[in-house]
């Protein structure tokens, strides 16, 4: 980016920074976060169908209720745990540093006032830089308005989300290299948040969203932000075109490679 022209701030957190005495882990706590993400998956299922696959929505609730009853069974063990090394307070303990070291990098983009934020996870990567540098490059240079954000991670494919329904071409062209497609999306959508673009303004919004939530139940960081999302547009803060998506995006998400 520096070589291009571009103003730009590196900052790396590779801090644990969960603390026992705020949020001290057991059973319960567990539970409350597996619980608590099965109903947010499902809200959100139901926001990006619009109500209009009714019996879908219902299927797909029934399916992820059987995942995550099968997690419960193996996280919850035994049921009031405070075992620290057990699975589950392991897993809780991950979702809460990943929490932290999002907001606190996106506190930092937004006291150092930069134009732009670009979160990188430590799993992002890209084999055709120069690509991926141009495209962003011209994604930033778009205007003062939209987008809000640009989903530019390649971790599931537009028919994997199930969200073909909601895009439209952008008003934009990808300036890299590659063939890819800067998609316009009628409502706010993600791709996890291994990689998302957001305009520093946007940051600040939607920081005083999740500020509001507590920390207990602790679910992913993809989830708290699509909460933050879903109010942002029902209240208007977010408008149809706000959120971009780049397919296929230029920054692969490695961890999700072996599965696929």
């Amino acid at each position: 980016m520096r070589a291009a022209g571009i103003d730009t701030t590196v900052e790396v957190n590779a801090l644990n920074a969960y603390d026992p005495s705020v949020l001290p882990i057991d059973g319960r706590v567990i539970a409350r976060s597996l619980h608590e993400q099965l109903r947010v998956e499902h809200q959100w299922r139901v926001f990006l169908q619009q109500g209009t696959r009714p019996m879908a929505g219902l299927r797909e609730f029934g399916s992820h209720a059987v995942r995550r009853f099968r997690e419960w069974r193996r996280f919850i063990r035994p049921w009031h745990s405070a075992d620290r090394d057990s699975p589950g307070s392991r897993l809780i303990r991950r979702l809460v540093n990943i929490e932290l070291s999002h907001f606190g990098l996106m506190r930092q983009s937004v006291a150092a006032e930069s134009q732009w934020t670009l979160i990188l996870e430590d799993d992002a990567a890209s084999e055709q830089l120069d690509d991926c540098i141009k495209g962003l490059i011209g994604l930033m240079n778009n205007g003062p308005r939209q987008p809000s954000y640009v989903n530019v991670s390649q971790s599931f494919s537009i028919a994997e989300l199930g969200i073909d329904h909601l895009m439209s071409q952008a008003p934009s062209a990808w300036q890299g290299a590659q063939s890819r497609e800067v998609l316009s999306s009628n409502r706010p959508v993600t791709n996890t948040v291994c990689a998302i673009l957001y305009r520093t303004s946007f940051v600040g919004q939607m920081l005083a969203v999740v500020e509001t939530m507590p920390l207990d139940p602790v679910i992913p960081i993809d989830w708290k932000i699509n909460i933050a999302l879903m109010r942002m547009f029902e209240s208007g803060k977010l408008i149809a075109g706000d959120c971009w998506t780049v397919s296929p995006a230029p920054i692969d998400q490695l961890s999700m490679i072996p599965q696929r």
